[in-house]
């Protein structure tokens, strides 16, 4: 077992924080291929105590996180936060202000770009970072509703340059649910397929819409209706899948 364990260990000291760092670390022969595999694929689940603090610093060393992740990673901080173990709490603590410097850092920096031109992907990237920030502040109501709320007035600001279905006008649908604003999602909703009526994203979130206002019948009937335009869509079985199965509950 002890020679098991020792494939787990760097014989050189050297300890990589991303998987980038463990492949660069293994073609110059500064780690060994078991040590690379060890360090490069995490088997053990993130949210499963005791905490993997090394899986944590890798992920919290990559550029890009998705807000799934962030969301993991906060439920995590959130509980160390509340334990008594006070190098555990600080961990946490430095952790969640770290997350929320690289946000707010990459809100100033896209400003400034949209000062000079204003790009579509600037305005997406502020939009994703107001949402990892809300993320963040799930335990902080009042916060979120703030970022939430930046990341609405951002759409609504510069909505005459977002109008991809997918990228824009559903993710400015989904802010407005998290808002509780669900008047004012209906009415996007309603426009938004006018505009792409062929739109598959957008017809899920009309039934979600309907999921929300308490409406299941309605769901139903909807997804049913709509299940010809979407024949061909990769979509096309989950529409159909849904509709039937709220009908028939």
């Amino acid at each position: 077992m002890q020679n098991f364990r020792n494939l787990f260990i760097s014989k050189t000291g050297f300890v990589p924080r991303t998987q980038a760092q463990a492949l660069k670390a293994y073609m110059e022969d500064i780690i060994g291929p078991e040590y690379y595999i060890y360090r490069a694929v995490n088997v053990h689940p993130l949210l499963e105590e005791p905490w993997d603090f090394s899986e944590i610093d890798r992920l919290l060393a990559k550029k890009d996180l998705d807000l799934e992740t962030i969301t993991i990673l906060v439920t995590i901080f959130d509980k160390m936060l509340q334990l008594p173990d006070k190098e555990q709490a600080l961990f946490a603590a430095e952790s969640i202000n770290a997350l929320e410097q690289r946000y707010l850092s990459t809100i100033i920096a896209m400003h400034k770009e949209l000062e000079m031109e204003e790009k579509t992907e600037s305005v997406r990237t502020i939009m994703q970072a107001y949402l990892s920030l809300a993320a963040i502040s799930k335990k902080r109501p009042l916060l979120r509703t703030f970022y939430l709320g930046e990341a609405k007035a951002t759409f609504k600001k510069l909505r005459h340059i977002l109008i991809d279905p997918d990228k824009d006008l559903a993710l400015y649908i989904k802010i407005l649910f998290d808002l509780n604003q669900l008047a004012e999602a209906r009415q996007e909703i309603v426009m938004s397929i006018e505009q792409y009526p062929r739109n598959t994203t957008l017809h899920l979130l009309a039934a979600e819409y309907n999921f929300k206002i308490g409406s299941y019948k309605n769901i139903g009937k909807y997804l049913n209706q709509i299940t010809h335009l979407f024949k061909n869509s990769k979509d096309a079985e989950l529409i159909k899948f849904w509709g039937i199965g709220v009908q028939n509950g």
